[in-house]
This record gives C-alpha cells, structure tokens and sequence, in this order.
C-alpha cells in the first residue's frame, strides 16, 4: 500500500525483528525503489537500513547493574524472544553479571511471547524461577507491573522481598514507583525524522543513532545491606 504511494521517504517500526523479516522482498523492492528508508526503535540484520533507538545492550547494563551495586547477586530476567530490543537488553544483563563476576543460570530467564505473555507471566514456572532471586530486570515497564502484580498476589512484596526495574520510564512506572531505564521516546522520533528529511533533501547517507539510557530510581528497589 506505501509502494503504491508517492512517498519521498519511510519511517518504520520493525516488528518481530529477533525473527527472520518475513517481509524482506517489501523491503527490498521499496529499497530499489529508491525511497529512503529507516528504522526506529530496532532493525533487521538482513537490510542495510539506518535505525535510530536506544542503547539497548547499555540498558540491560545500566539496569543490572544497578541491582548489582544494591546488593543484588541472585537476580532474575524477563524478556520477549520475538524482539531484538529483548536480545539486546538480555546482552546487558549477561555483560554485566560477567563483569561483576556473578555467575548467570539459565533458569533465572524467562522467555515469553506476545501470544503466551499472560500465560507465562502469570504461571507457577515463572515464580519459581523466581525463588531464589532477590531482584529481576524485565523487558520494560508493562512487563514488570505484570510480574508484580503477580507476585504481590503470591505473597511477595516489592520492593522487600523482591526489587524489580523495568525500562521505559512510562506513565505507568511513575504511578506505580517503579525503577525504570528511560527511553527517549521524543528525542528518539525527532532524531529519526531530521535524518529522514537529511537523506531526502540532501542525499545524505543514513547513519545508525544510538541514544544512551538514563536509569530513574524510585521506590522498586531494596538495597541489601548484609552482602
């Protein structure tokens, strides 16, 4: 429908994009088509387009690392397998638990899907992955209001029992005094339309934009004074 359109340029968000891009030939066709193109948010490895998104890998970092320096060791980690961002962020987390030393286990992921999120998120497998763990980092912030509701309902406080940061720094996460990794969600989209409106006017060349996260502590965290 957008091919069929007089359009000087394209602003995409891609979607499933841990998974090989179904829509690859679209891509390509709108590539040879001349249209410039970028991608905001993620990318698909497979296109050589300019993406414009968060520092994902650094926000897994910043977040687990957080959790580390309050006394964290035995945490937890909640992420979408169909989304690159949740590969990424989970990239983080492992970093920084090597970096610091802490051994990661397997069991302590938990992996969902769009179909099964409320499945999975709210089953006896995730709490008990969960039960050795003083601290997760989930997705973002719908993630995270899921898995405390859930645990909350089993007998788990947050943040006494349990610290949870999520990322987005949403609406939500400052109702609910949650801990959160900001995303530049204004300056990520300007970002993406001045270079759109570079490469149409000025044939300029797509570059890839990463911004850097910035943590926003509230009340989701407990620091563990005996470790």
């Amino acid at each position: 429908m957008m091919m069929e359109r007089n359009l000087d340029g394209l602003i995409v968000e891609p979607t499933r994009s841990a998974l090989p891009c179904v829509n690859i030939d679209l891509y390509l066709k709108i590539t040879q088509m001349g249209i410039p193109m970028v991608f905001i948010d993620s990318f698909y490895p497979e296109l050589s387009v300019p993406y414009v998104a968060l520092d994902d890998v650094k926000a897994g970092y910043v977040a687990t690392e957080y959790l580390i320096k309050m006394g964290h060791r035995n945490i937890s980690g909640v992420f979408p397998h169909s989304n690159r961002q949740a590969h990424l962020r989970y990239l983080g987390y492992v970093k920084a638990l090597t970096d610091y030393g802490i051994q990661m286990y397997d069991e302590r992921i938990c992996w969902y899907s769009k179909e099964n999120m409320t499945q999975i998120l709210y089953g006896k497998p995730l709490l008990d992955s969960l039960k050795n763990s003083t601290a997760v980092f989930c997705y973002n912030d719908v993630t995270a209001m899921m898995l405390i509701d859930f645990v909350r309902k089993n007998g788990i406080r947050v943040p006494d029992d349990l610290s949870v940061v999520g990322v987005d720094n949403s609406e939500l996460a400052k109702f609910a005094n949650l801990t959160s990794v900001a995303h530049p969600a204004e300056q990520l989209g300007e970002a993406a339309a001045k270079l759109m409106l570079d490469m149409i006017k000025r044939n300029v060349e797509g570059r890839n934009i990463l911004f850097p996260p910035r943590l926003v502590e509230r009340g989701s965290v407990k620091r563990l004074e005996n470790v």
